[in-house]
């Protein structure tokens, strides 16, 4: 089978930083490929490689003729007085045509052709591209991305709403419908870290999704959920070089040990060659220190270096939390509260309570008023109605997700002295050490940094004070794998008190002990992880359902047992061995693919 990509050796530096040399691949049909690696080392370089955004500096790449190629990006630029209809409309237009328009522009790097007749026709050819890029539109394709949005709860959303009004999640959503649409209209899908601010429902539709689409995938991301449920490869950036796994993102852990166990002997071996060469020539020095030998041995020595410290190399940032003095048994509560902005109710009636030592994972979907929460807690907000109490002696840090507490004309240096009159540069560039920022990089401005780096600076900061209660919004959206690990280790020995947002499902369940569950505008409490929650949640769900049917006629319904797990396309439930469903009429469509693939068996009355 011809690859849709093929890479020979291919290197790419960008501003003196080698970000993968000699790396040699294949992209083939059908594949679903992860691509992971510290932030910073990459990845979305590789992808703008792909779309001939960028060329590779050695080697060479090979790209399918025709191939259609669509990507999401990892941010969407800030674009006022742009409406919805405008933003899908170019989004559908650029991943249909961007291709065209490629090949056009190469052309123009050829001198020659400044000289022929060709140059004008060239030229007109690409201001039309480029305004039916902005202009042209798709009825039937407009209509899918609306339905499409219906399904991941963006129902309400109309195509003469302004972007700049939308949440970070909605405006996610309203990309990902956007490259979503017509799959069958592409052949590679790029996905740069596609579930940063999608709430754990869509991120869910989105993996269910994905596993149908036609087209082969390749995926950024720092979701270990998602990676073990779709990849069937995965490309690691390690050391300047890309590693290829011809497995799924389990099997890749698994062999990534075994490789970093035989680099950890190689190291100790190489160290051991080393000690028993100097040994011997202290012995050879001591008989005889005028013998040639021992000066060659001696420069042989100094030529030869130890492997590389793989522990070293794999340094994992250490967080250290400190803790300001004890706060009391309880932390904070709320008593019927009541939220709303313009016409939207947030809380109505909720209530909640938050106890000393207790890390808290607050959950629900977008919009539902997950940040609302965090700064009534703050006093940023106040409830319309009810009480929302913090009790004496509780010392708040709060981590927001838009790091607003970062001065963008700041550098790096600046910004950890600000605040601290007793710390010198010195101090501040060791601490900016232990978040792995390091040489020049320190001197930038905070408006150049990436996302990830951002988060990392902004820990940084919250770090420096000595808090006993921590309200994070989402604290690793952007953060790469071993930063996101290091932070659960931090949080997991933090003595203190955490509600922390997020949508990591994987995070949740290393860090929290009880879950805050926000919906139909009240908070609910479930004690234990999110893998704990969501087999509550499963367990309320269908005893809820049992309930109900017991009050209702069942004339018409057909009980069935699961004997496959599945889930149920058109709501998103998940069904698990043992479960009873009751089908009738009314839904009988939406178990189709479960009744056909043996997942259902009908109990005899």
């Amino acid at each position: 089978m011809n690859p849709l990509i093929q890479a020979i050796n291919i290197s790419k530096t960008i501003q003196g930083k080698t970000l993968f040399k000699d790396a040699s691949f294949d992209v083939c049909k059908e594949d679903c490929i992860g691509i992971i690696g510290p932030n910073g080392c990459g990845k979305t370089s590789l992808f703008r490689i792909f779309l001939q955004d960028l060329v590779p500096d050695d080697g060479e790449i090979f790209i399918k003729e025709d191939l259609r190629i669509r990507m999401l990006n990892q941010t969407i630029e800030h674009q006022k007085n742009v409406t919805v209809q405008q933003f899908i409309t170019k989004q559908i237009n650029e991943n249909s045509y961007q291709q065209q328009l490629k090949k056009y522009e190469k052309q123009l790097e050829d001198p020659e052709i400044y000289n022929s007749n060709a140059y004008k026709v060239i030229l007109e050819k690409i201001q039309d591209f480029k305004i039916t890029i902005n202009q042209s539109e798709n009825t039937s394709q407009l209509d899918e991305v609306m339905e499409i949005l219906k399904e991941v709860s963006l129902k309400d959303i109309s195509l003469s709403d302004k972007i700049d009004v939308l949440s970070g999640g909605e405006r996610q959503k309203l990309s990902l419908a956007s490259v979503l649409v017509q799959p069958d209209q592409c052949d590679l899908l790029l996905l740069d870290e596609p579930t940063n601010h999608l709430d754990i429902e869509t991120i869910e539709w989105l993996e269910e999704g994905i596993v149908d689409l036609p087209c082969s995938v390749m995926i950024i991301s720092h979701d270990e959920y998602l990676l073990d449920d779709l990849v069937d490869k995965v490309f690691d950036f390690q050391d300047d070089k890309i590693q290829l796994f011809n497995a799924n993102y389990g099997e890749y852990l698994e062999q990534n040990r075994l490789r970093q166990q035989q680099k950890t002997h190689e190291y100790k071996k190489s160290l051991l060659k080393m000690k028993q060469q100097k040994a011997s020539i202290e012995i050879m020095t001591r008989r005889n220190k005028y013998d040639t030998q021992i000066k060659s041995k001696i420069r042989r020595m100094e030529k030869s270096q130890p492997a590389k410290n793989p522990v070293l190399k794999d340094y994992l940032l250490r967080f250290n939390f400190k803790t300001s003095f004890k706060s009391g048994k309880n932390i904070a509560d709320g008593v019927e509260i009541g939220k709303s902005f313009d016409d939207k109710t947030i809380l109505e009636n909720a209530g909640f309570e938050i106890f000393s030592g207790q890390k808290i994972g607050l959950i629900g979907s977008n919009g539902c008023g997950k940040t609302t929460l965090l700064k009534l807690l703050t006093g940023e907000e106040k409830p319309d109605t009810g009480n929302v109490h913090i009790s004496r002696g509780v010392k708040y840090g709060y981590f927001d997700q838009g790091h607003l507490s970062l001065n963008p004309k700041n550098n790096l240096v600046n910004e950890v002295l600000k605040d601290h009159a007793d710390l010198d540069e010195n101090d501040a560039k060791a601490l900016l050490g232990q978040f792995n920022f390091r040489g020049d990089v320190i001197y930038k401005t905070i408006n150049q940094l990436s996302g990830g780096e951002r988060a990392r600076l902004s820990m940084l900061r919250l770090l420096m004070q000595p808090y006993n209660f921590l309200i994070l919004d989402e604290p690793t959206n952007h953060m790469d794998l071993k930063s996101k690990k290091a932070i659960e280790g931090a949080l997991n020995s933090y003595d203190g008190t955490i509600i922390v947002v997020s949508h990591d499902r994987m995070f949740l369940d290393a860090v929290s002990d009880t879950i805050f569950f926000m919906k139909d505008n009240i908070i609910k409490t479930y004690h234990g992880n999110y893998t704990m929650f969501k087999e509550q949640r499963i367990k309320e769900i269908t005893d809820l359902s049992d309930k109900s049917l017991s009050y209702l006629s069942r004339s018409g319904l057909k009980k069935y047992v699961v004997k496959k797990a599945f889930t149920e396309w058109k709501t998103r439930s998940k069904h698990k061995v043992g479960d009873a469903v009751f089908i009738g009429d009314h839904n009988e469509s939406n178990y189709e693919w479960a009744l056909n693939n043996g997942c259902l068996k009908k109990v005899k009355k």
